[in-house]
């Protein structure tokens, strides 16, 4: 499935095996969560960066090799990491336009998305609990 927004097209095909490694620079990505069939979108000025930041931080959450302060941390998310780590994650390019430098930009483009996995699509468990400025749509 395709979505365009502001002229910004959105690869929203999601096949298991068929993501992989992000590349370096901004954009907007999406980790599906295979084993729970869920969903989370984000934004990055670094996708790559950003994506190996996630593994790195499920697979402590899970071997619990984390400060007190993230050991008290909760949430679908959170849950989710500390009983799988990064198994089962895949993470898939939703786009990389080059205008999505613009972090305003990419912000609201994120916030669309986060309404397409909340009110318009039924196949995956959406995981996007963003607070705050990001929340308004």
């Amino acid at each position: 499935m395709r979505l365009l927004y502001k002229n910004i097209e959105f690869d929203l095909d999601f096949h298991k095996g068929r993501g992989g490694e992000m590349p370096s620079g901004p954009g907007i990505y999406a980790e599906i969560h295979w084993p729970t069939n869920s969903l989370r979108i984000g934004e990055s000025k670094n996708i790559k960066s950003r994506n190996r930041g996630h593994i790195s931080w499920a697979n402590r959450q899970k071997s619990g090799q984390i400060s007190n302060r993230e050991s008290r941390r909760n949430g679908p998310i959170v849950d989710l990491a500390k009983r799988w780590g990064a198994e089962g994650l895949e993470h898939f390019l939703i786009s990389n336009d080059e205008r999505l430098v613009d972090r305003e930009l990419r912000v609201e483009c994120e916030k669309y998305l986060h309404n397409w996995a909340e009110h318009h699509q039924n196949k995956y468990r959406n995981l996007n609990r963003q607070r705050g400025y990001r929340t308004s749509f």
